[in-house]
């Protein structure tokens, strides 16, 4: 019986080394997916980082473009040192930051239109006020005429007024 017990003993001994076994290439295994997918998450949360660096420099050469307000850029500035650190709140900025981004977009669409509104006024304008330069050219050239037809028309009356005093003149001899 001795022997059985030890025979026994020994099996167990023996399963518990095989379990143990086991277990430990199943860890092993698990482990290693594990580092493998956590590599593989932390090289994409790098891609993300850099790519949101990327955005984020943009947005604010945007920004200062657009003259907005010191204030909102820091809030903005405090929005992505905290998304450095969390995965969600990278997310999130990131679409804030897409939000903002067709929000100046926008903004520039409308300032483009307004440009080009205030182009065409400004050439019709433009094109007005040549017109009323010609005008006044044309104006200046009649008024200079008239003067000299005024001029001609005095001296011919002078002339005139000459001849009748003349003509009196002689009359009453």
């Amino acid at each position: 019986m001795k022997r059985d017990v030890s025979f026994s003993l020994l099996g167990l001994i023996l399963l518990l080394c095989l379990g143990i076994a086991a277990a430990s290439v199943y860890y092993q295994y698990t482990y290693t997916d594990l580092q493998s997918k956590y590599e593989v998450s932390n090289d994409t949360l790098q891609k993300t980082m850099v790519d949101y660096q990327m955005k984020e420099k943009f947005l604010d050469a945007a920004l200062q473009n657009l003259s907005l307000s010191e204030e909102r850029e820091e809030a903005l500035g405090g929005k992505y040192q905290k998304v450095e650190t969390e995965k969600v709140g990278l997310q999130t900025d990131l679409a804030e930051a897409n939000e903002a981004i067709k929000a100046l977009n926008k903004q520039k669409e409308d300032l483009e239109r307004d440009v080009e509104t205030l182009d065409r006024k400004y050439k019709k304008a433009e094109m007005e006020r040549l017109s009323l330069e010609k005008d006044v050219d044309n104006y200046k050239d009649k008024i200079e005429s008239l003067k000299k037809k005024i001029k001609k028309l005095e001296d011919e009356i002078a002339d005139l007024i000459a001849q009748i005093a003349a003509l009196k003149a002689t009359s009453s001899e």
